[in-house]
């Protein structure tokens, strides 16, 4: 637990102040602003919270069902031939050629053995699940953003690591010339070096389409218009400390959104096993009606108030097994909840004991790689002088930069893979992006 506390404090401070100090530049975003963009115009987020209102939508369908069923009903009968009697050499109408009839009927559940509790504690499961899978949904797409930003960043400081080389192999081209013209040296090493400076130009503009590939991805996460200038504020905080993956595979299985929705599916398949086993209960209801209608004697065209109340019993006899095929259901559903909870579980370990060997390794390579740029700029150091003496050609004064520039370069990377590592170790173990 000690160390997630440790990376969560490391990053999230490393975020805010990066965050503070650049809050003043308009036209650049920082990692803050650029995960709120995500999270507030993707699409799929909102497809996952659409999800959440439809089941807060079912819930409050399920709850209608505490209520009482009122119906209005009108109708309007004639009949023919009209119903009569004799009696005594008289005939007698028993109903009016037109019949008028306005009622209101209403029913009230009373008891059902529990199925409607069932039914909603059913949907509120289904409501969490959602709930859960949009938080799932927003912290890959946190991390999703997080890593195209740091991409970006990697590929811009890279970019101006070979506009320096390429700066270099300039002033190097122009004083060969003019060592040309006083015969102290060759057109061989002009050539040499006009083409090392094109296979460094090469190099950048595959940099830049890179570049230019990773930020039309993350203006289409943000939602923004691929019109729009994308400038990104932020630095690579290099990050050191020691980790167990041990104690962070025990953290990761109580944190991952993955297992927390497997959980989610085993408890609704406990709780639509328990709605289905009382599919054959009995339901009773009180009904009643009162309304209007003529055909009363003595005045059979006359409007009369009447009513109706009673109790309705609906008592399930065959529904051709249905109930136990649902019951059948629902624990083999249980069944591949727990089995996907423990494939689960074998997935997270080895992401988080593979973060863990990509973060020590980073760690390692930060501290070699700054003794190998150490070295590199006393290498240029000493050629500068003994190029300067005479003692060494221009080409070889061009090697001892270029093997600098791939230092800068490589230390570049290693800082760029520290942060990165970091933030994919915080994945596998299941932090969320605040």
């Amino acid at each position: 637990m000690k160390y997630q506390i440790i990376i969560t404090l490391l990053l999230s401070s490393f975020i805010a102040g990066n965050g503070y100090s650049q809050q003043k530049a308009v036209d650049s975003i920082t990692l803050q602003q650029a995960i709120k963009m995500t999270l507030t115009n993707q699409p799929l987020l909102n497809e996952a919270i659409e999800g959440v209102n439809a089941a807060e939508a079912k819930i409050k369908e399920n709850n209608s069902y505490y209520y009482p069923r009122v119906n209005g009903e009108v109708s309007y009968t004639r009949i023919g031939p009209i119903p009569t009697i004799q009696f005594g050499g008289a005939g007698f109408t028993l109903a009016p050629n037109n019949n008028y009839d306005v009622h209101i009927f209403a029913s009230q559940l009373v008891y059902d053995f529990g199925k409607r509790d069932a039914l909603t504690d059913l949907v509120k499961s289904y409501k969490l699940s959602s709930k859960d899978k949009l938080d799932l949904i927003k912290n890959r797409l946190s991390y999703k953003t997080i890593r195209l930003f740091y991409s970006i960043l990697f590929a811009e400081k890279s970019i101006k690591v070979k506009d320096e080389e390429i700066s270099t192999l300039k002033k190097h081209i122009e004083l060969t010339n003019k060592k040309v013209k006083s015969g102290s040296a060759t057109d061989f090493d002009v050539l040499t070096t006009e083409v090392k400076e094109a296979a460094v130009k090469n190099e950048k503009l595959d940099l830049e389409n890179a570049l230019n590939k990773r930020k039309i991805y993350l203006k289409n996460l943000m939602g923004w218009s691929s019109d729009n200038n994308l400038n990104l504020s932020g630095e690579f905080k290099k990050i050191i400390f020691k980790v167990n993956a041990d104690s962070l595979v025990e953290e990761a299985f109580q944190k991952r959104p993955e297992i927390t929705l497997a959980k989610d599916a085993g408890k609704s398949a406990v709780l639509f096993k328990n709605v289905v086993s009382l599919t054959n209960k009995p339901a009773l209801r009180v009904i009643a009606s009162y309304g209007f209608k003529n055909g009363y004697e003595p005045n059979l065209d006359v409007l009369r108030g009447n009513w109706t109340a009673g109790i309705n019993a609906s008592i399930p006899i065959f529904n051709g097994n249905l109930r136990k095929a649902k019951v059948e259901e629902a624990e083999a559903k249980l069944k591949s909840s727990s089995a996907k909870i423990l494939e689960i579980k074998r997935k997270i370990k080895t992401q988080v004991e593979q973060a863990v060997s990509d973060l020590k390794s980073s760690i390692s390579k930060i501290k070699t790689n700054e003794l190998q740029v150490k070295h590199a700029e006393d290498a240029v150091s000493r050629a500068e002088i003994r190029y300067r003496d005479g003692v060494i050609t221009n080409l070889d004064l061009i090697d001892a930069e270029t093997s600098l520039s791939e230092a800068k370069l490589l230390r570049l990377r290693v800082s760029y893979e520290n942060v990165i590592n970091t933030y994919s170790l915080m994945e596998a173990v299941g932090n969320k992006i605040k």
